[in-house]
């Protein structure tokens, strides 16, 4: 019976040695998964903190973004106040240059009236002229008359001293 015993027990031992063995086997496969797991894990959570880089990243980004789209808004602004500064420009010498016509036309008419006006006092006074000539010619012909009337009386006058001294 002991032999039975012992074999049982060896039998027993080996069981126990193969177990523990199948134990130990099992726990060391599951240390390299827990490390593959861990190594997993760790690789994991760098690829997470490089998302979290390109999100800020990304973020900063779109900040910059926002502000060169808020910035061209201005420019916009600035550019639309500039052209309706520009219309209204253009709207006012459009009336200067509408005025400037007026008053060409104006200058147009004046001259033209001064020009007749000019054309009817050269006619006055070439009528003026051609009176005060045809005076003077009768002047002239009334001083001629006189004169000789005077030379005809100077020498009767002598005559008549001629005479009555002989």
């Amino acid at each position: 019976m002991t032999e039975q015993r012992l074999e049982r027990i060896e039998n027993m031992l080996s069981q126990l040695i193969s177990m523990v063995g199948t134990v130990h086997t099992e726990q060391t496969e599951m240390k390299e998964k827990m490390k593959g797991m861990e190594s997993e894990q760790t690789a994991m959570k760098a690829d997470q903190a490089l998302m979290k880089q390109e999100q800020t990243a990304m973020k900063k980004e779109q900040a910059l973004m926002k502000q060169e789209q808020t910035a061209m808004k201005e420019d916009q602004a600035l550019m639309r106040q500039e052209q309706t500064a520009m219309k209204k420009e253009q709207a006012l010498m459009r009336q200067e240059q509408t005025a400037m016509k007026e008053d060409q036309a104006l200058m147009r008419q004046e001259q033209t009236a001064m020009k007749e006006e000019i054309s009817t006092i050269k006619t006055e006074g070439d009528r003026r002229h051609r009176e005060i000539m045809d005076e003077f010619k009768i002047l002239r012909a009334d001083q001629d008359h006189i004169w000789n009337k005077a030379v005809q009386n100077e020498r009767d006058i002598a005559q008549l001293k001629h005479q009555f001294s002989n």
